[in-house]
């Protein structure tokens, strides 16, 4: 695998300008665009607390990275963005982001506590 870890803040800008398009092609409700924000915050505290010496390192074989979990929904939220109508509604935006934001809480206690 490559070292993408210097790509980590461009892929959380490219993220938030994604998830602005999708709030708005997706008619969110202040509430779905604060949960998105807070994606947002999450990856960008999660990316400071780990480092950037971790982005790239899996937790244990066969575990995504940080740098692939921040990349998956970043590539997918981009190219969903771009779309003429959404394929998804906006909670699945919210629920995939969640899902990999514990992810990445998980990779830090793997990493802080074991």
């Amino acid at each position: 695998m490559t070292d993408r870890s210097h790509t980590v803040p461009a892929m959380i800008e490219q993220l938030t300008e994604a998830y602005a398009l999708i709030a708005a092609k997706g008619q969110a409700d202040e509430q779905q665009i604060q949960r998105l924000h807070g994606i947002i915050d999450d990856c960008r505290w999660y990316a400071q607390r780990l480092g950037s010496a971790r982005w790239h390192l899996p937790p244990r074989p066969g575990r995504w990275s940080f740098v692939e979990n921040v990349e998956h929904i970043t590539q997918q939220a981009a190219e969903d963005s771009q779309a003429p109508a959404l394929p998804n509604n906006v909670n699945y935006y919210i629920d995939h982001g969640k899902e990999h934001v514990g992810q990445a809480a998980e990779i830090f206690a793997l990493f802080e506590y074991t």
